[in-house]
C-alpha cells in the first residue's frame, strides 16, 4: 500500500512516500520504486482548507490538481477546490471533477475521505466509486492522471498513472 505522510502542515514540508508490502511467504520481494509526491506551498494551502471544510461540513470535498512528473517524482504545483455538488459523508458527485479537472490546466484530482471505515480512521484506499471516477476522467480526456485522497489532516494516498516502476513511462494522450 502506498501512503503519503503529511508532516506538519500540508505544503510546509514535502510529502514523503512510504511503501508497505508483505510478500507471499515463498516469494522473493522485488523492489519497485514508487513515485514520490511533493506539493508546493500553494497546493498544500488549498488541500489544508479542503480538509478543514470537509470535516466542518461532514461531507467529502474534491479539488483539481496541477502537476508535473520528472522521473520518479510527482510535483503537485497547484490545486483548486470545486464547489460541493451532491456531497454527503460518503461521497461527492464525480461529474464536476471529470469535466473541470482536465488537461491542459489540470492533471487530476484530490478528494477527502472523512467517513470512518474503522473505529478511528476513514478508508485509506480508493473505493470502487473512486476508481470509477478515475476511469471516467480517462475516458473523457484520454490522458494519464494524478489522484490523491486525503484521509486525515496529515495523511493521503496518491497514485499517478503512467509512472511505472518509479519511472515515467511515455506519456499517453489519445486523440
Amino acid at each position: 500500500m502506498k501512503t503519503v505522510r503529511l508532516w506538519a502542515a500540508l505544503g510546509a514540508v514535502p510529502f514523503a512516500l512510504s511503501l508497505w508490502s508483505s510478500p507471499a511467504p515463498a516469494q522473493t520481494p522485488v523492489a519497485r520504486r514508487q513515485p514520490t509526491f511533493r506539493f508546493s506551498r500553494e497546493a498544500g494551502a488549498v488541500l489544508r482548507e479542503l480538509w478543514r471544510e470537509s470535516v466542518a461540513a461532514n461531507e467529502e470535498r474534491v479539488a483539481c490538481v496541477a502537476s508535473t512528473i520528472q522521473h520518479d517524482t510527482v510535483f503537485v504545483t497547484g490545486a483548486e477546490a470545486l464547489p460541493p455538488e451532491e456531497a454527503d459523508s460518503m461521497g461527492i458527485s464525480a461529474a464536476a471533477s471529470v469535466e473541470r479537472c482536465g488537461p491542459p490546466e489540470w492533471s487530476g484530482t484530490v478528494h477527502t475521505h472523512i467517513a470512518l471505515y474503522t473505529d478511528d480512521l476513514p478508508s485509506t484506499k480508493f473505493s470502487a466509486q473512486d476508481r470509477t471516477a478515475i476511469h471516467l476522467r480517462y475516458d473523457r480526456w484520454h490522458a494519464d492522471g494524478v489522484f490523491c485522497l486525503l484521509y486525515s489532516q496529515e495523511d493521503a494516498h496518491c497514485e499517478a498513472d503512467g509512472v511505472v516502476g518509479g519511472m515515467r513511462s511515455r506519456s499517453r494522450m489519445v486523440q
